[in-house]
């Protein structure tokens, strides 16, 4: 049971919304393990998620891991899973236990990693999207393909969207974009953010002939476990949190990574070097057989960049503010500041450009 568990540590706060996650001792795993809840208090009380999409979201999960573990030979890297309990009707209970992996530091959108580092993850990404080709027909049936319109239309409703808007306004966000491309952006976020929107990119494989493969959903920076070594680099550990796992394009979880984990310098010049280090991976592991062709990955690219910008964009800035507003004046806050703010006018002036040439890719 749960509740019998010795909680040490709430590993989880302040570092999403949709799970508790607890360092508890479990003595039969050998001590320190990861207990994870579905459900958080603030997308429940805030955002009005629904206990049927907490459901969902924790069920799928527990698939994906079992999935994933069943086929090992892919190599994807993934916490080792002890112990699982679907969130069944009526809607209660529910966790998973997993391994606890040492040392690892949890990257948020003030978090950027250099393009070498995430050549590991690319690559863990590519053989999980191949991965999908060996499901049976029952474990087919268990990988959702509704994610993208389901999920967004219940996180940006127009209560909550208003919600994450509210930093757009003057004096907060909008007086930092400097470049004319970047303070125009602000408009198209809330037309990217609309309900057709989701149900375009969510059947965008049905609508541009790209083959669907198995995503992961949700590969923010904050997904992917690094190991902070002593000379400061980063060592990939670990991908987790595949609740928002789905059939659809690739490039969702290329796009959602690259605009999370790097500086806007780094996704504009070395984006398209990460793209070829992934399809290399997919050709080698899929012997030459990828379920599309560069072309199709690149255009895809383009098309889903406005999408996961934007989401940077409206949920990750209010963050950004408190930061800013409890650090105390000095190089410090200037670093944080400058850094954070070249990655979002990067991003806004690119989302920019990218919804307006969305007819043409």
């Amino acid at each position: 049971m749960v509740a019998d568990r010795q909680v040490l540590e709430d590993v989880g706060f302040g570092k999403g919304h949709l799970s508790t996650v607890h360092l508890v001792h479990e003595e039969k795993y050998g001590g320190k393990v990861i207990l994870k809840i579905p459900g958080g208090e603030m997308s429940k009380t805030i955002l009005s998620i629904s206990e049927k999409r907490f459901q969902t979201l924790h069920n799928t999960e527990v698939d994906i891991y079992n999935i994933i573990e069943n086929h090992s030979e892919f190599d994807v890297a993934h916490p080792k899973i002890f112990e699982t309990e679907k969130m069944e009707p009526p809607v209660t209970g529910g966790f998973i236990l997993m391994e606890y992996i040492p040392e690892v530091t949890h990257l948020y959108a003030n978090d950027n990693v250099k393009a070498e580092e995430l050549v590991e993850p690319v690559k863990n990404i590519a053989r999980l999207h191949a991965l999908g080709e060996r499901l049976n027909e029952a474990e087919r049936r268990l990988v959702p393909t509704d994610f993208l319109k389901g999920w967004f239309l219940e996180l940006f409703t127009e209560k909550n969207k208003a919600l994450f808007m509210s930093v757009w306004q003057p004096g907060k966000m909008a007086d930092f974009m400097s470049s004319p491309q970047s303070a125009d952006a602000i408009r198209v976020l809330s037309e990217i953010l609309t309900p057709d929107e989701f149900a375009r990119l969510n059947d965008d494989c049905q609508m541009s002939g790209v083959k669907a493969v198995f995503c992961h959903g949700d590969l923010s920076s904050h997904n992917v476990l690094f190991e902070k070594l002593p000379n400061g680099s980063m060592k990939f550990r670990s991908i987790c949190d595949f609740q928002g796992s789905n059939w659809g394009n690739a490039a969702q979880d290329l796009t959602r990574l690259f605009v999370t984990a790097l500086s806007g310098q780094d996704r504009r010049e070395k984006g398209e070097h990460l793209l070829k280090i992934y399809y290399d991976e997919l050709v080698r592991v899929t012997r030459g057989k990828a379920p599309f062709t560069w072309e199709q990955l690149t255009r895809s690219y383009t098309r889903f960049l406005p999408h996961h910008a934007a989401i940077v964009c409206v949920t990750t800035p209010g963050k950004f503010l408190r930061s800013l507003a409890e650090m105390e004046e000095g190089a410090e806050k200037e670093e944080f500041k400058t850094k954070m703010l070249e990655k979002y006018i990067a991003l806004m002036e690119d989302l920019n450009e990218a919804w307006k040439s969305r007819t043409r890719v």
